[in-house]
């Protein structure tokens, strides 16, 4: 099947920070036999040729190049897009052939954690191995969390498109990135770049020295804050987009789903249903990236991280940005 031909109504995107539990949603969608789930394709084909902050008077002259651009994130089939884990049996292969891809996933998982080995692992292609002729009911998942500067853009390169954007607390998710640096998980403590490139930075006076001399809470949160608004903004005219709140999902997180998989076009599955249950009641061994854990201590967890001075300076950003309507709380 060339992915390629997809209608557009079949394509769900899914996008939002790091650490604001798009990897758990888009596994959620993964669950469901009919999806088709490309994990951070950008990551493996980056597009260096339009900008990663795009303005709505960019959208005109990129909107091509970026419709292009999606079509073949959609075939990027390496470990990193195609080999996530955990794997769910799909409607569109056969048995014999899921265990054989499963096989291959497994084996090239266990050959990337050799150094010398990795850059062979990571150039392979996994296939989909499409058994069946009829994929009328296909929906294909690509995940981003580097598009927030682009979710307009992506949005009008593929009219009516399902975009859902996620969108965590600011307590949440600076507690989760601050342990993140913490740990040496990121390239930059801070990117400031795509930050002072938009509009909203020049609204909250965030110039390049102003922003380098704060405290990395208050860094993280106007990182936060400028790019989730930035995102959002540009989505709001966009009727085939929504705002998720992570909170809402870790609250019901079946009920919600159920929503989100009728908005996207999908049947309510029992494996989507498993997966939820699992996912959420795990109590193994804690790691950084991991799509199972027990969300009721998770979604609380910054209580304890954060001191009483960093949720004052959270809170107190929090309050001067148009993001504060989707956490009323913020202002207890």
């Amino acid at each position: 099947m060339n992915l390629g031909d997809i209608s557009n109504s079949h394509v769900i995107l899914i996008l939002g920070a790091p650490r604001s539990g798009t990897s758990w949603i888009a596994k959620i969608f993964d669950s469901h036999p009919d999806v088709l789930y490309r994990h951070e394709p950008d990551t493996v084909l980056r597009a260096e040729t339009f900008p990663w902050m795009c303005t709505e008077a960019d959208v005109p002259s990129f909107k091509e190049e970026a419709r292009a651009y999606l079509r073949k994130l959609m075939d990027v089939t390496t470990l990193k897009s195609a080999g996530s884990l955990p794997i769910f049996c799909k409607s569109y292969r056969g048995r014999r052939v899921e265990q054989l891809r499963s096989t291959l996933i497994y084996s090239l998982r266990a050959l990337d954690a050799i150094p010398r080995t990795r850059k062979f692992t990571r150039q392979i292609a996994i296939p989909d191995y499409f058994d069946r002729l009829d994929l009328s009911d296909l929906r294909v998942l690509i995940k981003s969390v580097s598009s927030r500067g682009r979710a307009g853009l992506f949005a009008e390169a593929l009219p009516g498109a399902k975009v859902i954007f996620i969108l965590r607390d600011p307590f949440g998710q600076v507690a989760s990135m601050l342990r993140g640096v913490t740990l040496g998980k990121f390239e930059e403590e801070v990117p400031m770049g795509e930050v002072l490139q938009t509009p909203q930075a020049t609204e909250y006076g965030l110039t390049f020295d102003r922003f380098k001399s704060l405290p990395i809470i208050e860094r993280l949160t106007w990182n936060w804050a400028v790019l989730n608004e930035k995102a959002i903004n540009d989505l709001a005219a966009v009727p085939t987009a929504r705002v998720l709140r992570y909170q809402d999902i870790t609250a019901d997180p079946i009920g919600t789903s159920q929503l989100l998989f009728e908005f996207v076009g999908l049947a309510w599955h029992p494996q989507a249903e498993a997966f939820i249950r699992r996912s959420t009641t795990y109590n193994g061994r804690e790691r950084y990236y991991n799509v199972l854990k027990n969300t009721t201590a998770a979604i609380n967890r910054w209580r304890s991280e954060l001191t009483p001075d960093d949720q004052r300076r959270i809170r107190a950003i929090v309050q001067r940005t148009a993001l504060k309507s989707f956490f009323p709380e913020v202002a207890d």
